[in-house]
């Protein structure tokens, strides 16, 4: 693994039946090995979790273990706002070979810090895997504060790592301080980069799955008019809903359709045509590189 590794958060192809289709998916994990990818998460957010049925989360992490085949870490959705069936996922997941869960702060209920510290703690205590703890404000509306992460760290030895996806990187460069052995990952394609500087240890991407070398090249050399193709890029990868931007981008590469399930639609026109405009200056500095 790099000195700063980038896990792609995957996206879930589905055919024109709105089933999962495994043929995309070997062809995007094929792609994202042969670019030395450090790593993937399964059944995120960008894998339209929600959407999708227990049986075929678990049916689609059978399939990305078999494709990896132990080359590169595998983190494992097992999040929600229902402790209890949270639980269940991860007492299902410790049967699998996989690097750890990835486990995100519930949605819609709004917990305290308190419901926070003990949802996670209860669930802490169910997994035989590594845990990455996963803060998203934008779309859960709530947020660890750094004494909630702070006892979260110090009572569960298996809470390993913090997908923080926001741009609050002073939060990080507190944590940092006093737990070093923490591994701290944006969840931000776009300011990841002014994030290492916190304490940030690497990037579970979005873009990844198109601009993979491109972030590779950022980190090895941090050439300023890199860093600019790197954000105006995830700032196309993001229009309207994610990751509908994304599966419209690689299904402009035949990687796979650009089929979302509901209540996720396909790009407006408005937006496939400025992406498709970014797309042929981004193209072309591609292959100048």
């Amino acid at each position: 693994m790099s000195k700063y590794p980038i896990l792609t958060a995957l996206i879930t192809p589905f055919n024109k039946q709105g089933e999962i289709d495994y043929a995309s998916l070997s062809k995007i994990i094929k792609q994202q090995l042969e670019q030395e990818v450090d790593g993937f998460v399964v059944c995120g957010t960008t894998g339209e979790c929600c959407c999708l049925t227990r049986q075929e989360r678990f049916e689609l992490l059978e399939f990305v273990i078999k494709q990896v085949n132990h080359q590169v870490a595998i983190w494992f959705g097992c999040g929600g706002n229902n402790t209890q069936a949270c639980i269940e996922d991860v007492e299902c997941a410790n049967a699998y070979d996989i690097d750890g869960i990835l486990v995100v702060t519930p949605y819609y209920n709004k917990p305290s810090q308190e419901g926070l510290y003990q949802h996670f703690l209860t669930i802490s205590k169910h997994s035989n895997h590594k845990i990455m703890l996963y803060q998203v404000p934008s779309r859960c509306m709530i947020a660890f504060t750094f004494e909630t992460l702070q006892r979260l760290f110090c009572d569960c030895n298996n809470i390993v790592a913090l997908k923080h996806a926001s741009d609050d990187y002073e939060l990080i460069r507190k944590l940092k301080t006093q737990f070093p052995n923490i591994q701290f990952y944006s969840g931000e394609d776009a300011t990841f980069y002014q994030g290492l500087a916190f304490g940030i240890d690497g990037l579970i991407s979005v873009a990844s799955h198109y601009d993979l070398p491109l972030l590779k090249q950022l980190l090895n050399t941090g050439q300023k008019d890199l860093q600019e193709w790197v954000v105006a890029f995830a700032k196309h990868a993001f229009l309207e809903c994610s990751p509908s931007a994304i599966k419209y981008i690689l299904s402009k590469k035949g990687y796979c359709r650009e089929n979302t399930r509901l209540p996720l639609v396909p790009l407006s026109l408005k937006s496939k045509q400025e992406i498709d405009a970014f797309l042929v200056k981004f193209d072309s500095f591609l292959q100048s590189k």
